[in-house]
């Protein structure tokens, strides 16, 4: 039976949750989340802690504004303090919807704060059929996980213990009032079809359906956590470059993957996606990397899903937007070298080293800019002679796409451009000092 000590001693011995933790509830004024509301304000009686509620008005439904008063009404009694919103959305699909009500709780939630939904059994064994049916994996089918970071806070599910009829037995005890989603009962939905089709047919099957689903998915959960730990061990000996302000990829030496599997190999590409925030994989297209990572194509070859696009280049897979948003660079005068000049809106920041100092004192007439290659004409190497500046870009490793954008320390000479050193975070050069703010 759902109560309050009962739920508590879920919340911080199960969730081992700090009882001076400053909670936030997703309260849509639905059954589910209106008795985590008021469960929690029973404990907050008991410790003291900071609670708040968030309410999304989806304004999808006619009664968007009614259920928004309601949620006002249900704070009020409890005493709680009510933040919420009212959405505008360009679709009025359910992940949509669901995308836009997460990020503004992300703008909401503090630093080492808590938000709680209030997801129960039911919901965890509907998702994971959900998932099932779309082929999804370990990480799909353990989702609706009790806890994950969110975005420097935690976000937790205390009630996916627990059964629906013990929510609803608990609003019904307590005289909780709700508002019904009358979209919950259409069946053109997948997940309501699930709900109302195929799970009652599995618990006519066997009584324990629903609990046996659900415990399956925790047990995913947890196998899919030791995943992400032999990722992460795995990915300690795998260089990385971090994002690059000129298209904004970020690169994984793919050399550094010999050792490992290729299950291994698979499981740290995905993690390593995921924990960019960049893409999440579908098997066939997994598949595609994993061949391509054994056997590099040619750097013009590029392989792009779901507004990724996916490239290699010397010992590296770099993975950046499928729309090229490479900055239009021009043309900057470094007049003074004891001030770093910023470029890309400051993310990347150039100083002079003692060297190019040297340099600058030795030839007082000079002027330095960074130029686009285009923008360089008649290039000549320091030592007088003619540069050709593809083949030295190639030498030290520079990606070809990146090459006619990327900035050249330039030095005027003799009506000649003089290349001092290519401007590219990933090099070292003698010339210049680099800052990556990210």
């Amino acid at each position: 039976m759902l109560c309050v000590k009962k739920f508590g001693e879920e919340l911080f011995e199960g969730l081992n949750l700090d009882h001076q933790s400053r909670f936030y509830v997703a309260f849509s004024g639905g059954v589910d989340s209106t008795v985590l509301l008021h469960l929690m304000s029973q404990l907050q009686e008991q410790y003291r802690f900071d609670l708040t509620a968030l309410h999304v008005s989806h304004n999808l439904q006619c009664d968007s504004s009614r259920w928004a008063e309601h949620c006002a009404k249900v704070c009020d009694l409890l005493n709680v303090p009510l933040k919420q919103t009212s959405l505008n959305l360009d679709s009025s699909s359910e992940a949509t919807a669901r995308d836009a009500r997460y990020q503004w709780f992300s703008e909401q939630v503090d630093y080492g704060s808590v938000l709680m939904t209030g997801h129960h059994r039911q919901d965890r064994a509907e998702t994971f059929l959900f998932n099932l049916m779309r082929g999804a994996g370990s990480k799909g089918l353990s989702s609706l996980r009790a806890e994950r970071p969110f975005f420097g806070a935690k976000l937790i599910r205390p009630l996916l213990n627990f059964d629906q009829q013990q929510v609803v037995d608990y609003a019904d005890k307590h005289d909780l009032q709700w508002v019904e989603d009358p979209s919950n009962q259409d069946q053109t939905y997948s997940r309501n079809e699930i709900r109302h089709q195929v799970l009652p047919a599995l618990q006519a099957f066997r009584a324990d359906a629903i609990h046996n689903i659900a415990r399956a998915a925790a047990n995913l959960e947890q196998e899919n956590g030791l995943l992400r730990e032999v990722a992460i061990c795995d990915l300690v000996d795998v260089r990385e470059h971090p994002i690059h302000p000129l298209d904004q990829s970020h690169a994984l030496c793919i050399d550094d993957l010999g050792h490992l599997t290729p299950a291994r190999q698979a499981n740290l590409v995905r993690f390593w996606l995921d924990s960019l925030k960049l893409h999440s994989p579908s098997r066939r297209f997994l598949a595609k990397l994993m061949l391509a990572i054994s056997k590099p194509p040619a750097s013009t070859a590029v392989l792009q899903e779901a507004g990724c696009q996916f490239r290699f280049y010397k010992g590296f897979m770099y993975v950046m937007p499928a729309q090229e948003v490479q900055h239009q660079f021009n043309s900057i005068r470094w007049p003074n070298v004891e001030q770093p000049v910023g470029l890309f809106e400051n993310k990347l920041r150039v100083g002079a080293t003692q060297k190019l100092r040297e340099l600058i004192l030795s030839n007082s007439t000079a002027s330095l800019r960074l130029a686009a290659k285009p923008e360089v004409t008649n290039p000549k190497a320091l030592q007088g002679h003619s540069l050709n500046l593809k083949k030295w870009m190639q030498d030290i490793g520079i990606p070809p796409w990146r090459r006619q954008a990327l900035p050249l320390l330039t030095m005027s000479h003799a009506e000649n451009d003089v290349v001092i050193a290519p401007i590219d975070q990933q090099l070292h050069s003698d010339w210049v000092s680099l800052d990556c703010p990210y």
